[in-house]
């Protein structure tokens, strides 16, 4: 004779809930608990989480040493984000219990969901010390440090879980995630292994675009051309592969090219204030001065990075023989005391003779671009021209000391002594 547990289910799937509301209480009554805790089972699946947590809970009161009763109270808490009552549950399970290991990932991952990475760490190496070759745990806390940026910790633990010879955990590839490590610490040439067997495995979007990543990184534009060109024809929404690919094509000298990308990336997504920037830089090469100028004026309208913009722009005007453009570009940034803005302002007033302003300019320039050896050899001579000999000969002396194949300086200076 079936239970009133299966019933129940039956009438579930006849879709007679108003029946099963009924059998359900009758099986709280009368079945036995082997078949309350498989229904409950069922509902949790079917996600009717109140009937099995009524059924855990009075199971869990009748037999308070099954403590697997309140592994499952505990992340149907969770999922109703009474996390309090999580807590309360997971607390119930003692060191010497079969579940402790399990209560205590579960407590970990509550931790690292309040935020509090250093207790969720403490609760893992707990769960370590308990089980210290149990993979789940080793990955739970690869994952914690690879999200912590502590990725020297993080590369350890993946690679414990390689010598194991675990490819993937929890749909998670270990050679995406040591390779992204890698190339994350900066050791782009040691991530380059693992990302291609991570690409063997799943030929993706974000794997193409890791691996095009690093061999940017690695100056190889050509094979990152190649990676980042994929990712566009597999997902031409995928924004961050036109600012790379279009920067590789511009090292590469494929201008038309690199501008033809940049502009897509730009339609794609025409907020992005780096691809503006790259697609103005490209535009000038180019000879389209004011293609490049028209890109850097819809990158100060975004709002952001608005002084690296106003300086570009001064740059440009400067270039293009507009040095009382150049000066508003510096006058509206933020930024005060940037030395390649005062550099700037320098040139400008230099270009319109007003050259006490541009003494002023230079002068706090100096103070930070005294490494330069352009700035220094420009700013020695203006001040020869000012008839300042004696701090000319000192800054083209300077300049000398980096650059002492300059012949034209060489032979300034010898005038000047």
């Amino acid at each position: 004779m079936a239970s009133y547990s299966e019933k129940m289910l039956a009438a579930l799937e006849a879709e007679d809930l108003a029946e099963a509301t009924l059998l359900f209480e009758q099986a709280l009554k009368q079945d036995e608990p082997e078949i309350l805790a498989s229904l409950a089972v069922e509902l949790q699946a079917l996600g009717f989480l109140e009937e099995a947590k009524r059924i855990y809970k009075k199971l869990s009161a009748e037999f308070p040493e099954e403590d697997s009763f309140y592994l499952y109270l505990a992340e149907m808490a969770i999922e109703d984000d009474e996390i309090d009552q999580a807590f309360e549950y997971l607390e119930k399970i003692q060191p010497e219990s079969d579940n402790y290991v399990e209560s205590l990932l579960i407590t970990a991952d509550l931790y690292q969901v309040l935020g509090i990475p250093e207790v969720s760490e403490a609760k893992l190496l707990q769960a370590k010390n308990a089980a210290p070759e149990e993979p789940l745990i080793i990955f739970a806390l690869a994952e914690l440090h690879f999200s912590n940026n502590q990725l020297g910790e993080a590369v350890d633990e993946y690679g414990q879980l390689q010598n194991q010879g675990y490819d993937q955990i929890a749909n998670v590839s270990i050679n995406e995630r040591l390779g992204t490590a890698y190339s994350l610490l900066g050791a782009f040439e040691e991530a380059l292994p693992f990302l291609e067997q991570a690409l063997e495995e799943d030929r993706t979007a974000d794997r193409l675009f890791q691996i095009g990543f690093t061999y940017y990184q690695l100056h190889d534009y050509q094979r990152a051309m190649i990676y980042l060109q994929e990712v566009i024809a597999l997902e031409p929404t995928y924004q961050s592969a036109y600012y790379y690919l279009a920067d590789s094509m511009k090292e590469e000298e494929l201008l038309e090219e690199a501008f033809e990308t940049a502009e897509e990336g730009i339609k794609e997504n025409p907020f992005q204030v780096e691809l503006l920037h790259l697609a103005s830089e490209v535009a000038y090469r180019l000879k389209d001065s004011k293609k490049a100028e028209e890109l850097l004026l819809k990158a100060l309208e975004l709002g952001e990075k608005t002084d690296e913009t106003l300086l570009t722009l001064s740059n440009l005007y400067l270039n293009e023989d507009q040095p009382e453009q150049a000066i508003e570009m510096v006058e509206r940034m933020d930024e005060q005391d940037n030395p390649y803005a005062e550099w700037n302002l320098a040139q400008a007033y230099n270009e319109i003779e007003e050259f006490a302003q541009a003494k002023q300019h230079y002068q706090q320039a100096y103070e930070q671009l005294s490494h330069e050896p352009e700035f220094l050899k420009e700013y020695g001579i203006f001040l020869r021209e000012e008839g300042l000999i004696d701090q000319a000969k000192q800054v083209l002396t300077m300049y000398l000391e980096i650059e002492p194949g300059d012949l034209e300086v060489v032979s300034l200076l010898e005038d000047l002594l």
